[in-house]
């Protein structure tokens, strides 16, 4: 079987503006390649911007943060992030991620199982 490359810079992004400023990329996903077992993508985060709290029920996210500092909040719960980093929100958990640094916050998400980025697909057509 052949490995399945994605290369980020020729897939478009979701931007969402203030007070959730962020851009977002879905790289892998069951819809789109056919692996269930997890999705993953990317999201960038200016200084001062943090995405909305929300909840995956039956999914963990990871993010892999390549760039920029923060801190990620889970049930109230925080833990500060820097590059070289990987943290995880358990299922059910409201969680965030915010920018609290002065450069550009970048990272990888992994969704596992896969089934909760299918809302930005449908946003940007995808699916």
């Amino acid at each position: 079987m052949k490995p399945i490359l994605v290369k980020s810079w020729e897939v478009d992004f979701l931007a969402t503006s203030s007070p959730y400023e962020r851009h977002r990329q879905v790289l892998f996903s069951s819809k789109l390649q056919g692996r269930t077992s997890a999705a993953v993508g990317t999201v960038t985060i200016p200084p001062g911007g943090q995405s909305d709290a929300h909840i995956h029920e039956n999914s963990d996210e990871f993010w892999i943060i390549t760039k920029g500092h923060g801190k990620v909040i889970a049930d109230g719960n925080e833990v500060e992030i820097a590059p070289d980093v990987v943290v995880c929100a358990p299922a059910t958990s409201k969680h965030q991620i915010v920018n609290t640094g002065k450069d550009t916050l970048h990272a990888y998400w992994v969704i596992t199982p896969s089934g909760p980025e299918e809302a930005i697909l449908k946003i940007l057509g995808r699916i």
